[in-house]
């Protein structure tokens, strides 16, 4: 139990700083709609693009984390009913 616990830890801290990846993209993406200069606005907006990328190889790694996880748990040897 305490295990699963820690892996559920593991999991809103990475769902965290996913949200707060969107959050500074959004940000960057605000920025660049007040912003005149072309070059500045096309700094923020790749500094947005860049953002949500790393939100979602964060999700993906995540994902295939609790995949793996949830693969060893369900093992064969775990899975088989004593008769």
């Amino acid at each position: 139990m305490a295990g699963d616990c820690h892996a559920c830890k593991i999991l809103d801290a990475f769902m965290n700083s996913c949200d707060a990846y969107r959050t500074n993209a959004e940000a960057c993406a605000k920025l660049a709609e007040g912003v005149e200069d072309p070059y500045i606005k096309l700094v923020l907006l790749k500094m947005a693009e860049g953002w949500l990328r790393l939100a979602s190889y964060v999700e993906l790694r995540k994902q295939n984390e609790m995949e793996e996880h949830f693969d060893a748990r369900s093992s064969p040897d775990r899975d088989a009913s004593p008769k």
